[in-house]
């Protein structure tokens, strides 16, 4: 007993000793600011290259003109015209806004023809079309019929968008009237306040003037329904009142009342939850109540909106409540009556048609219904408008359009070609305004046209008419040719609505406004005694333009603007204005002169010149708008590229001495150098202010100049030291030597190399996929090669054995990587060479159910490998692994395999279901029985795979077992063993032992288990075909583990060797990006992904899901990485026994090589990104790439460092010392 006693009092003792020799505070201090540094040059460079435009806080006011001085325009304008005072006569009391989400043009048009030709059972022989009319044509015949009718009172534009083409940034534009930055498509999913000028702040701002005894102008009463983004845009201005309302509240607070109904948007699985919410409550405004109106006619329509829900228990809300005082619509000062009669705009926002492009894609049958939807929705408004008595303007509009995928964000034609349709139940335009507004166009055009800058613009602000390609692209025969010939539509901005709908509702044009009123909607205004509608509103609406940029120029000294283009504009407008005043003296003092001929002539030729006036503006601030800071842009490359030398001096001093030593030989150098480098930086920031270089701000400077200063002091440290220099960790400059490991690494750095240089073209940009397949392979031929010559040099051996263990991985990985090339998403830029299969057809959209039943494969081919790499020491023996990789592994992607599998058995169902309801009653779209079900999965799967398979590695990581076999020890090899020097026991003995299996490969079977289990989270939230890629990529990375670990069984100079591993393991990422679904575009992002084991929008947890499957390869590959070290090290290894702050030094250095290599791919993308910032393509292609950069790099070095090895490596490392020198009895 007294020595068992003292051998446990040893071991506690010797336990507690290795677990305090383990010190890890130098590795989170080195990993935190080599991942601060990384994001300080990220965040600076995008400062100065994505930088957003300037905010002004101007608005416009209905007493102040936007030009002072005029004939017949007062000099001054005093506060108290403002009860007299309005930019334009109103001509609507009313309008209904109704936002279709992603209406593309064609979706609104209609085509006799192509109901005709495609809408019979036989089709046209020889197309590709057959007897089929696509699901999203045709579907909305009550515009079609509108228009045919009534003229007069209705027209369809093409409604052309600004990229990017995400909801809030399309919102943005059509309150304000601004052209988008490209950062702000980030804000799509958070929110983002509008501080601009914008009409719903003028809707609702209280009337000013107002004097006691005179009449006060009139409030405005609002209402809004449906996608909360509104909301989070316009948080004041969509406030509801009902609670607050009293009698006397309304009058004191001078703004009228507001209802307010948002609906969550983001829920892309959710069909029709928004659409009912909106069409369940319109009723209550269109209709009158139903004790003052119990008409046939009333009664009817009032059972069709009732009809047109999907959901029933949508009723249950308390909105729907028949008495007063429990119904939440109503107030002591708002009942029904005024519900009805008082309301003055009613914005209604449905996103049916989009949540169905994302869920199903266009080409599918859900779409038709949801069309059909809308349409009822439209023929209902439009009858409840034709009953009111008041002037009512309709506009039924896409924020954006969609792809043949269904999605949408970049600026595809597809995407920015949305629809819009006016309608009011007052004539607006007649054959004669719509003859007078086309000469007006096309003098335009000319003008634009016979201008250098303006013959540079795009097509469609040259030309106000555009054939709907769409269309006809879609009906093409088996050669090729169109089918029928596009038919031609009027073009318009969609910034336009916003000078337009201000003024037909006698509103100010918001003040940063770009837009150009619809010459259309005033060119019939034209009473003899007065100007010319059209001609007033141009007039207007360019003093506004010039307004804006004058105020822009003087707030911004980097304003981006060119001398010529300033000129240019200013002249410009000077001309129309001496135009202007020519006609004024043509007229004279007789108004009957407006009659003539000439005098007509006059006034289109000066509307030509207001209206190509605006249109060179906005053209020319579409090209030239990026302000790029040169001075944050340089900053942030330099801060970038000191951080890569950090880490590269950190990957070769690690090699060499402890992080302690590091981090006490650099520590003091950084901080002081730190703040050296801040107060530089400040001091210089006024200079560079002050000379208009730069609009850096104190934080700006402050984080250039720490973060400059802390890496170069790091790395001089680090360098600078006498007895062992950055180099000296390559024996006698063996980099020089030609020898099989120089070589590799040499393949390696060009690899490296090609990849960067892949930015440097457009072209080779968006073909990144294909440049980083062709070096890996030829990265892994290499290694096949020096397979080859070991094999060829070394007789039957270890070697030899090594030597072809290393050719059968690295043949494999061939095999799996042109495995993995196999899933392709194509970028538009992409598509006459590339065919995308990434859902299973062409056409696709959702994946196939055969697609999903594959993927169930990977449930037994998964955790069969990992066992397979575990039996090579024994390591599969072991209860934690029989328990987790044999079943619980099994068990969580078994349940993430159904789940997908049902959900592609949902999307099949709602297909059919769609095709066999009506267009009232389908909600089976939305989903089918299943919803319940793939929620449980998807949450028992994570549940598994965090609380079971993570808790059980976290208690018992190590897969050791004990075997009494009655052989000699050496009959065992593997178990005790390897190459990485555990000892063996003597030749010959011959008795009853205890062999521990598994102890030869024990720190990198327990690593592998806690990899395990990371891959089970990210192979849930992949899509069917993203989940057998994943899958495969797991399977490559063991096996780059074993192919390095055989060729440093085979070669002499091993220990250099990490370098080319860390190269091959961080370009698979790259391959396994690109296979699991994604490109570096916004449109590939898997959206829909976001509501896996989730009902309802979570923005931190659907953000979360989202970002997993996004980055889910460079996640995997990163948790990876510390295998490159821990794999084959045995239990007793000597290193870690002896100088455990060395061991761990090794796998932060080796972490360090992999995040830098990541760091230089950003950088390089980064800096042609900044070299072709006026490239046409910048916004398109390179600016997305590197922004996509951004999250790789941080999040890869974050989950390696920090993760990987700050938690699950070194939990492994002090359970591994805790053991003690275990030795076989």
């Amino acid at each position: 007993m007294s020595l068992n006693s003292e051998t446990s009092r040893s071991a506690k003792a010797e336990s507690a000793t290795s677990q305090a020799a383990l010190r890890v505070r130098a590795h989170w201090l080195v990993s935190l600011l080599l991942v601060a540094l990384s994001a300080a040059g990220f965040w600076l460079f995008s400062r100065g290259f994505l930088l957003t435009r300037m905010v002004l806080p101007d608005h416009s006011l209905p007493s102040v003109l936007p030009f002072q001085s005029a004939p017949g325009t007062p000099e001054s304008v005093g506060p108290d015209a403002a009860l007299a005072s309005e930019w334009y006569p109103a001509k609507y009391e009313r309008a209904i806004i109704l936002v279709v989400d992603a209406l593309r043009v064609d979706f609104a048009m209609w085509s006799d023809e192509l109901n005709s030709t495609f809408g019979t059972a036989g089709g046209v022989p020889g197309s590709q079309h057959i007897g089929r009319l696509m699901p999203y044509h045709n579907r909305l015949p009550a515009i079609a019929a509108l228009s045919r009718e009534r003229p007069d009172q209705s027209m369809l534009y093409r409604f052309r968008a600004d990229p990017p083409t995400t909801t809030l940034q399309r919102l943005k534009g059509l309150t304000t009237g601004q052209l988008p930055t490209f950062i702000d498509a980030g804000s799509n999913f958070a929110g983002s306040t509008v501080d601009e000028d914008n009409w719903l702040q003028a809707l609702r701002r209280p009337p000013i003037g107002i004097i006691n005894g005179t009449k006060a102008a009139r409030s405005h009463n609002l209402v809004f329904l449906g996608d909360d983004t509104w909301i989070s845009m316009f948080p004041n201005e969509l406030s509801d009142t009902q609670a607050t309302e009293t009698n006397d509240t309304l009058q004191k607070s001078r703004t009228g009342w507001a209802r307010v109904r948002p609906f969550p948007s983001l829920n892309v699985w959710d069909l029709d939850t928004v659409d009912d919410g909106v069409l369940s409550r319109l009723p209550m405004f269109l209709l009158p109540p139903e004790s003052e109106n119990k008409s046939e006619i009333i009664r009817k329509e009032r059972e069709q909106w009732r009809q047109l829900v999907k959901q029933p228990h949508m009723w249950e809300h308390s909105d729907f409540n028949e008495m007063t005082q429990a119904n939440s619509m109503v107030s002591d000062k708002v009942g029904h009556a005024q519900l009805h009669h008082e309301w003055d705009m009613i914005i209604a926002h449905g996103l049916g048609v989009d949540h169905c492009g994302h869920r199903f894609g266009p080409d599918h049958s859900a779409i038709s219904h949801k069309l059909a939807q809308m349409n009822t929705a439209i023929e209902l408004i439009v009858n409840a408008i034709d009953r009111d008595d008041k002037p009512t303007a309709l506009y039924v509009f896409g924020d954006h359009g969609m792809d043949n995928k269904g999605d949408h964000g970049g600026d595809s034609p597809r995407e920015v070609d949305a629809g819009l349709w006016i309608y009011s139940n007052r004539k607006w335009h007649s054959k004669e305004s719509d003859e007078r507004t086309a000469r007006v166009l096309r003098n335009a055009q000319e003008l634009i046209s016979s201008n250098a800058l303006g013959s540079s613009f795009d097509q469609d602000l040259k030309e106000s008419w555009w054939r709907n390609t769409h269309l006809s692209d879609d009906y093409k025969s088996a050669s090729g040719e169109h089918l029928f010939e596009a038919p031609e539509l009027r073009s318009v901005s969609q910034i336009d609505l916003v000078s337009t709908l201000s003024l037909s509702l006698g509103l100010p044009i918001p003040f940063n406004n770009l837009g150009t009123a619809i010459p259309e909607m005033f060119a019939s205004d034209n009473d003899s005694s007065a100007e010319w509608g059209l001609l007033s509103v141009l007039r207007l609406n360019a003093a506004q333009v010039l307004q804006y940029i004058e105020k822009y120029v003087s707030n911004s000294r980097s304003h981006g603007f060119t001398d010529d283009a300033l000129r240019l504009w200013n002249d410009m407008y000077n001309q129309a204005e001496d135009s202007y005043r020519e006609l004024a003296d043509a007229i004279g003092q007789n108004p009957k002169n407006r009659r003539q001929p000439h005098i007509r002539e006059l006034e289109e030729r000066v509307a030509a010149e207001y209206f190509a006036f605006t249109r060179m503006v906005l053209g020319s601030l579409r090209q030239m708008w990026a302000q790029f800071d040169p001075v944050l842009i340089l900053a942030g490359l330099c801060t970038l590229v000191l951080s890569i030398a950090a880490l590269l001096a950190l990957y070769a001093q690690s090699r060499l001495r402890s992080l302690d030593i590091i981090i006490a030989r650099a520590g003091w150098p950084c901080i002081s150098g730190g703040i050296a480098g801040a107060v530089v930086f400040r001091a210089l920031s006024s200079v560079f202010v002050s000379s208009g270089l730069s609009h850096m701000t104190s934080l700006d400077a402050t984080v250039a100049g720490l973060a400059m200063g802390a890496a170069a002091t790091f790395c001089v440290a680090l360098v600078s030291d006498s007895k062992a220099s950055t180099f000296a960790f390559v024996p006698q400059l063996q980099w020089l030597a030609v020898t099989p490991a120089t070589v590799l690494n040499v393949v390696a750095a060009v690899a490296t190399i090609i990849h960067c240089l892949a930015f440097s073209s457009n072209s080779f940009t968006f073909n990144e996929d294909s440049i980083v397949l062709y070096t890996v392979q030829t990265l892994v031929l290499a290694t096949s090669l020096l397979s080859v010559r070991a094999i060829l040099s070394s007789s039957a051996g270890p070697k030899r054995a090594s030597g072809t263990r290393a050719l059968v991985c690295s043949l494999l990985i061939i095999v799996l990587n042109r495995t993995l090339a196999y899933s392709t998403v194509c970028r538009e830029e992409q598509l006459s060479a590339c065919t995308p299969t990434f859902y299973g057809a062409p056409s696709a959209s959702i994946s196939t159910v055969y697609l999903a039943a594959a993927n169930v494969v990977m449930v037994w081919l998964v955790p069969s490998a990992v066992t397979y790499a575990l039996r090579r020491s024994y390591s599969d023996r072991a209860m934690v692994s029989k328990l987790w990789v044999s079943l619980g592994m099994r068990v969580s992607m078994g349940m993430a395999a159904a789940y997908w599998v049902l959900d592609s058995i949902d999307g099949q169902t709602a297909s059919g279901a769609a095709a066999a309801s009506s267009p009232t009653r389908s909600s089976a779209v939305n989903g089918s029985d299943w919803s319940d079900m793939r929620m449980a999965l998807a949450r028992m799967a994570a549940g598994v795979a965090l609380g079971g398979g993570l808790a059980a590695w976290y208690a018992s990581p190590f897969c050791l077992d004990v075997e009494l076999p009655n052989v000699p020890i050496l009959s065992q090899p593997q178990a005790l063993s390897t190459n990485k020097g555990a000892s063996r026991a003597p030749a010959g003995q011959s008795q009853r032992t205890a062999v521990i299996l598994g102890y030869g490969n024990a720190y990198g079977a327990a690593y592998l288990i806690f990899v395990t289990v990371v891959f089970c989270v990210l192979f849930l939230v992949q899509q069917p075909m993203g989940g057998i890629m994943l899958s495969l990529l797991f399977i490559e990375l063991i096996l780059c583990v074993e192919l390095f670990d055989a060729l440093r069984d085979t070669i002499e100079e091993a220990s250099s060797l990490l370098c080319a591993q860390v190269i091959l393991m961080a370009q698979l990422s790259y391959v396994g990006y690109f296979a699991t679904g994604h490109q570096f575009t916004l449109v590939s992002i898997q959206w829909s992904t976001a509501f896996v084991g989730v009902r309802e929008m979570q923005l931190v947890v659907c953000g979360i899901i989202v970002a997993l499957n996004t980055l889910g390869s460079f996640v995997l590959t990163a948790a990876c990485m510390p295998l490159a070290v821990l794999w084959n090290e045995s239990l007793g290894t000597q290193l870690l026994r002896l100088a455990p702050d060395n061991y761990i030094s090794r796998i932060t250095g080796a972490g360090a090589a992999y995040a830098a290599y990541h760091a230089v791919v950003s950088v390089s993308s980064a800096a042609c990104a900044a070299w072709f910032r006026r490239h046409l393509m910048v916004w398109k292609i390179f600016a997305p790439r590197f922004m996509f950069s951004v999250p790789i790099t941080l999040v890869s070095s974050a989950v390696l460092l920090l993760v990987a090895i700050g938690l699950a490596t070194v939990h492994i490392l002090r359970m591994g010392l805790s053991v003690g020198n275990t030795q076989a009895m």
